[in-house]
């Protein structure tokens, strides 16, 4: 009888203790290779006193920037969401992020973006450039720095050393052209300021004074 007694004391302090709402963090937030500590700022402030799971779901699901997340509930260690962030290759417009799947975000207005290519351009002309800017990236030794869209020239690729104007339309061979061009002058050790290759008739080439 008195083993039976304990056993239920223990059942009714463990119910008890299991329902008290809690004032202090539910779950252990880890996150992973986010690359922008306002993102994670805002997660803690909000979910620091939350505990219900379809609201904490609500809220990861509205935030373009994480990839994907993982809620691990534990009885007997701190539960855990662990979430996972997308990757920027590029900022869009001064003010959005996009990923490698094409995927826009949001760009927080205190992210340092210094040292990731800057692209800016209309909207239907981003998935265009899209396809593209890989293409030099890769290939060029010369660091691409930012893509301009205007109406009156066209593409703009900014490099380090140089600007190539590609014109109002991207195709294979104005790249293969592009990088043709930039071997030559390398090869050469000549430096030029400008490669246009907005005309049909050849290459134009602006050398630094």
């Amino acid at each position: 009888m008195k083993l039976q007694s304990k056993k239920r004391t223990f059942l009714a302090s463990f119910l008890i203790l299991f329902f008290i709402p809690s004032h202090s963090a539910e779950f252990e937030i880890n996150f992973v290779e986010t690359f922008d500590e306002n993102y994670m700022i805002e997660v803690i402030q909000e979910l620091k006193y939350e505990n219900n799971i379809k609201r904490i779901k609500t809220f990861l699901d509205q935030k373009h920037w994480i990839e994907r997340y993982e809620i691990k509930r534990n009885f007997f260690k701190p539960s855990s969401i662990n979430i996972y962030s997308r990757k920027p290759i590029f900022v869009w417009n001064s003010d959005s992020y996009v990923d490698k799947n094409l995927v826009i975000f949001p760009k927080n207005e205190n992210s340092l973006s210094n040292n990731i290519l800057m692209i800016n351009c209309p909207e239907p002309l981003l998935y265009e450039v899209f396809d593209w800017i890989k293409y030099p990236i890769d290939l060029v030794e010369n660091k691409l720095i930012s893509i301009n869209y205007n109406s009156v020239e066209g593409w703009i690729f900014k490099f380090e050393d140089f600007e190539a104007k590609l014109g109002k339309s991207l195709d294979s061979y104005k790249f293969e052209n592009l990088l043709k061009t930039i071997e030559y002058l390398y090869a050469k050790r000549k430096n030029v300021s400008i490669v246009d290759l907005r005309s049909n008739a050849g290459i134009s080439l602006k050398y630094d004074k």
